[in-house]
């Protein structure tokens, strides 16, 4: 749909999910939920747009009841106590000490949007990584720190992973698609244009958000089962949105993604213009006959 944020948005360049009420823009990078959506267009608070609703509710002789867990009945809830992991800091805690030797090791400084860490359950002792560069931290997935804590990712409160993107331009001449945000990242510190879609097996939005791109669609999942299953997954994924062919291509041979190439120095833009081939019939038919 057209952009609110937009002024003669002809490439539609803002999603609603009908389910959740999340929705974002990816030209301005703005998101939220259905209450802050309200709250952009009546220019009132958050919280009295919640109020606004609650009352419509109560009076309206509807029987319907909202879905107990969508994001549009429960909110999405930021993040309330968090520090930035800067490069410069001296940490005075166990989990900011390890936050920053992992943003260290991972070579990940460069990063457009900042990381940060909580005491807040079940986010302690995971780095926090914005999904969004917005004022508060809503959006987001926590990464453990360490094997003792399990699941390894997780993500922010009543947010659907298939409902996001790592933020990236969209009027670029290629988008580059990762399976995780570190990725992303480590692309993005070198010069690419990328985004993740947070695992190996896009949804139909995500399908839908990145066939609005201006450039030409670059998967550049892992170099394995999983990802080569995902590739094939967004081959089929595409025929059924009318999507345009796409192109693909993998980490450098030896490295396991690309964040471990961006450690090893590797220069990940010349690799991608080197290494990118279409996902075609040609490509299918060279691969039959492998």
């Amino acid at each position: 749909m057209p952009s609110i944020f937009v002024d003669n948005d002809y490439k539609y360049h803002m999603s609603i999910n009908s389910e959740t009420g999340l929705w974002q823009c990816f030209k301005t990078g703005e998101v939220g939920d259905f209450y802050k959506l309200v709250s952009i267009l009546e220019s009132v608070t958050v919280k009295a747009a919640l109020s606004m609703y609650s009352v419509e509710s109560f009076l309206s002789e509807s029987t319907r009841q909202p879905k107990k867990h969508s994001a549009s009945s429960v909110g999405v809830q930021p993040l309330k106590n968090f520090s930035k992991i800067t490069k410069d800091m001296q940490p005075t805690d166990p989990t900011s000490s390890k936050a920053w030797v992992f943003v260290e090791s991972r070579k990940l400084w460069g990063s457009n949007i900042p990381f940060y860490v909580t005491d807040e359950k079940p986010y302690s002792n995971r780095i926090i990584i914005p999904l969004a560069s917005y004022k508060d931290i809503s959006y987001f997935q926590a990464r453990a720190l360490d094997n003792s804590t399990q699941p390894k990712y997780i993500n922010s409160l009543n947010v659907k992973k298939s409902t996001m993107l790592y933020p990236c331009s969209h009027v670029a001449d290629q988008t580059v698609v990762c399976e995780g945000p570190l990725d992303a990242i480590s692309l993005q510190i070198q010069g690419v244009n990328a985004t993740a879609t947070m695992g190996c097996k896009i949804s139909k939005w995500q399908a839908k958000m990145l066939s609005l791109t201006k450039g030409r669609v670059i998967l550049a999942f892992d170099n394995d089962p999983a990802g080569i299953k995902g590739i094939k997954h967004f081959e089929m994924l595409r025929k059924q949105c009318g999507m345009r062919e796409f192109f693909f291509c993998f980490p450098p041979n030896g490295y396991k993604d690309w964040n471990e190439a961006h450690i090893a120095d590797i220069d990940l833009n010349k690799h991608i213009s080197k290494n990118t081939l279409p996902f075609d019939f040609a490509h299918h038919i060279n691969s039959a006959l492998m």
